[in-house]
């Protein structure tokens, strides 16, 4: 049986321990081929890269980014200029460079390919993988040479994007990540190994999550199809990743999140924007209990306290804030920060904190007292009770918020479709969705910072998760706001909506970071209220009530 031993993913340098995969392409009846190859760091040049590239319709594919009408692989914009520009699918002929100079690749003198009845195939051999070449074939800019080797003119959109210069090389290099991700996928969704191996292969060279937004976010999809691949064919591949890869700490999580309170709106966004929701209506009452399903490290409430300690003429006389999380020293070290900074605004607090699994939590461990007026808060939260995909878990959520009798459930969740049953089609919706976020972060931070290597490696968990992974152990089942008013209508809330407060406070915290790319959208009249980066939706809050709630009335119309 040959085996091939690759690293994955060669760019990662600020790893100690690359991923390592071994691939058996044994199949009956056919020829065992025994080579080896491993990735290397630096990218090898278009002149190899692209000429195969050329023919991956050969493998499977279509030879198209979207893999054909109505297929997952639609169009997509991301990036910075990917949004002004074009769509993936408008790329045709691949690029090298020549001394500076932006070619299209020759690929006559090539050896020809294996042919088998009327399929053409390439055989990954190590052949197949040559080092850097000091040649390269250029053409003039009179015409471009297409990948059968016709010659097309330049066309405006992206296909016209390598006329330009250097400057939109970068962006040329990104759509033929794309181009070789979407071929990745559709060879394994045909069981094509050797088809596998090599698209793995060329990505692990290419991709880097130190390089462009696009070279990090597809560096991250290669590592969860990898993963993917190990998982659903454990006998015929391997895999022995790091186990920070697959599980980082809470210390690591923990830094993360407050480096990227730092550099991004989206967390603020997220916990002023609810808290506004949650002032309006806890307003005049004297006693106030709040439930955090998602507690962390509680960076959501010292401004909501401030509000509350100074709220006139009267502030509540006494606020308890209920925290779950899995992790009993996390709780503690969360409940005695946030107790002494209570005590700094003058605010009679107390603390509870539930160590459990969020779908071990029963009512009776939240200390629900009649007096008080309760609140929900669920960021980032509901998408993970719907890893059953029957819906008891939901649902059984829902019951529990219900039988708490809160006078509003605050929701704060992606807005993004990652819950589709076709692993393709979230594959393509994440990288959509994740080359928005990590575009956001290349204007925060440069290249090299290892803060945000940190923060990005938290969203590569969740890829990793969305591709890699199904059943009970898929938990990043993100859904769109419209797919949660249905879930949340069916289990018996409504909608109260999110009003101008909420909107105005949005736009405060965006006009912080002096970032014109960032915008605010309603959802609907005002039923919820989006965090966009250019035209991608990111995440979306909004507020809820049991139907049946007694007083909920007083907080269903927001101003």
């Amino acid at each position: 049986m040959g085996t091939q031993r690759l690293d994955l993913p060669c760019g990662f340098a600020s790893r100690k321990d690359p991923l390592r995969v071994a691939l058996s392409v044994e199949k009956p009846g056919a020829e065992t081929r025994g080579t080896s190859c491993s990735f290397r760091r630096n990218p090898v040049t278009h002149s190899s890269s692209s000429s195969m590239v050329a023919r991956t319709s050969s493998w499977g594919g279509t030879g198209e980014i979207d893999g054909g009408r109505g297929g997952p692989w639609e169009r997509r914009r991301s990036l910075k200029r990917f949004h002004e520009r074009g769509s993936c699918d408008d790329y045709r002929a691949k690029r090298t460079r020549t001394g500076g100079i932006a070619g299209l690749v020759d690929v006559e003198g090539e050896e020809p390919p294996l042919v088998e009845g009327d399929k053409v195939f390439l055989v990954p051999t190590a052949a197949s993988f040559p080092l850097p070449s000091s040649s390269s074939h250029t053409l003039d800019s009179s015409g471009n040479t297409a990948s059968n080797g016709s010659r097309i003119p330049c066309s405006s959109g992206v296909a016209d994007a390598g006329c330009d210069g250097d400057g939109s090389l970068t962006e040329q290099q990104g759509l033929e990540l794309v181009r070789l991700l979407t071929s990745c996928a559709e060879s394994i969704s045909t069981g094509n190994y050797e088809a596998m191996n090599f698209f793995l292969a060329r990505l692990g060279e290419m991709a880097t999550p130190q390089g462009t937004p696009i070279h990090r976010v597809v560096a991250y999809c290669t590592e969860a199809l990898a993963l993917r691949v190990a998982r659903l064919r454990p006998r015929m591949f391997s895999v022995a990743p790091p186990r920070s890869l697959l599980d980082p700490t809470e210390d690591d999580n923990a830094t993360a999140l407050r480096l990227l309170d730092c550099v991004s709106p989206i967390p603020k966004f997220l916990h002023f924007t609810l808290n506004e929701r949650l002032l309006k209506a806890l307003e005049g009452r004297d006693r106030v209990h709040i439930i955090d399903f998602n507690i962390k490290q509680g960076l959501q409430w010292p401004s909501l306290f401030q509000s509350l300690a100074s709220r006139r003429p009267n502030p509540p006389s006494h606020v308890r804030l209920t925290g779950v999380g899995e992790s009993r020293q996390d709780l503690q070290d969360t409940g005695i920060r946030l107790a002494r900074l209570a005590e700094s605004f003058n605010l009679a607090f107390e603390f509870h904190a539930v160590v459990d699994r969020l779908e071990d939590v029963r009512l009776w461990m939240l200390h629900v007292k009649r007096e008080e007026c309760l609140a929900v808060n669920c960021v980032l939260t509901m998408h993970k009770a719907l890893h059953d995909e029957s819906g008891k878990a939901f649902m059984d959520l829902l019951d529990l918020i219900r039988s708490t009798h809160p006078e509003i459930v605050v929701v704060a969740e992606p807005e993004a479709k990652h819950n589709e049953p076709n692993w393709e089609t979230r594959l393509a919706r994440s990288l959509s969705y994740y080359a928005a976020i990590f575009d956001s972060m290349d204007d925060a931070l440069p290249k090299d910072s290892q803060a945000r290597i940190k923060v990005e490696e938290v969203f590569a968990k969740e890829i990793r998760n969305i591709v890699a992974c199904e059943g009970d152990e898929r938990t990043e089942r993100h859904e769109s706001f419209d797919g949660w008013s249905k879930l949340m209508e069916d289990g018996g809330f409504r909608c109260l909506g999110i009003g101008e407060r909420e909107m105005l406070q949005g736009r405060m915290i965006l006009r912080m970071y002096s970032c014109e790319k960032y915008s605010l959208e309603k959802q609907g009249e005002g039923d919820g209220l989006t965090l966009m980066w250019l035209d991608q939706p990111l995440y979306t809050v909004s507020a809820w009530a049991p139907g049946d709630v007694a007083g909920s009335s007083s907080v269903s119309q927001p101003s």
